[in-house]
């Protein structure tokens, strides 16, 4: 398949990367930045180096828009412009959050829209191409290019995963809960940890091997049942002298921690780990006296 990348930042340099390596020619790399997008074209080792995204996508079978997701309804618009887009080709965005909708102007150039968001954070081009086989591919958009999009996953050894375009806002919140709010937790540890007299540096270190205890547990024996610690067990005095402890603390850290609590009893409840009794106790503990934990037993 003729390949364009347009964007010669991490994501569009590491997907030429693989997908040549899979076999498929890429065919031009585009970017504001000349020599940006030489370099990415060199680390690809393929693609004639284009400044003008409709010059770039002539010809190609797959566009796909590397760019930030800011700047991707006009990037489109240009690529659409003056019948630059290959009928039938599929001009495919990259953005998590964003339906292939956002495509302007793709429809009536004779291409096909499409989306398709790996799910997976990368610092750099090396981490990038190791990363990416085995990252799920969340995908989107016309059935065409959906079909495109399936190929061009599979060949990098990636996990194509259909979803409806209505839900992206939802999917991309629960991908930035489980990245971005990770490390917003980790920092409230080490802030915790920091206040007991552990340097930051030192209490980032020691938690490490715990969260990736953690995330090992997940992959082991999943949700629920990776969840330990005194909530799931009931224990309603760890808890209140955990609470004790935080009212020295700025008011934010107690609410952040009670409303994570909250959400813990819920799976707590779902392992089966956690008496109802104890559940009560845990809430009129945390202050919830609203909530039932009648409301948190999920029905088997």
């Amino acid at each position: 398949m003729k390949v364009t990348i347009i964007g010669a930042g991490v994501l569009g340099t590491s997907l030429g990367i693989l997908l040549r390596q899979a076999g498929h020619d890429i065919a031009a790399v585009c970017s504001l930045n000349r020599r940006s997008a030489q370099i990415a074209a060199e680390r690809i080792g393929a693609g004639d180096v284009i400044g003008d995204p409709g010059l770039a996508a002539m010809g190609a079978d797959a566009v796909i828009l590397a760019v930030p997701d800011r700047a991707i309804p006009a990037v489109a618009i240009e690529v659409a412009a003056g019948g630059a887009v290959k009928r039938g080709a599929a001009v495919i965005h990259l953005a998590g959050g964003l339906p292939s909708g956002i495509l302007t102007g793709v429809r009536a150039a004779g291409g096909h829209r499409g989306a398709m968001h790996p799910l997976q954070s990368f610092a750099d081009v090396e981490a990038a191409v190791r990363m990416l086989p085995e990252t799920h591919f969340f995908i989107e958009g016309d059935e065409p290019a959906v079909d495109v999009m399936h190929e061009l996953v599979v060949a990098l050894d990636g996990r194509p995963i259909r979803i409806n375009a209505r839900d992206k806002a939802l999917y991309h919140a629960g991908a930035s809960v489980a990245s971005n709010f990770l490390v917003t937790l980790v920092d409230f540890a080490v802030t915790l940890l920091g206040n007991a007299g552990v340097g930051r540096e030192t209490a980032l270190g020691a938690l490490l091997p715990l969260i990736k205890g953690t995330v090992g547990n997940l992959e082991a024996v999943g949700l629920p049942n990776a969840l330990t610690g005194p909530i799931a067990r009931g224990d309603v005095g760890t808890v209140r002298r955990h609470l004790r402890a935080l009212e020295d603390m700025p008011s934010e850290m107690g609410h952040l921690y009670r409303h994570l609590a909250r959400k813990t009893i819920e799976v707590a409840r779902r392992k089966g780990t956690l008496e109802q009794a104890d559940a009560e106790k845990l809430l009129d503990a945390l202050g919830a006296h609203g909530s039932s934990p009648d409301d948190l037993t999920e029905e088997a």
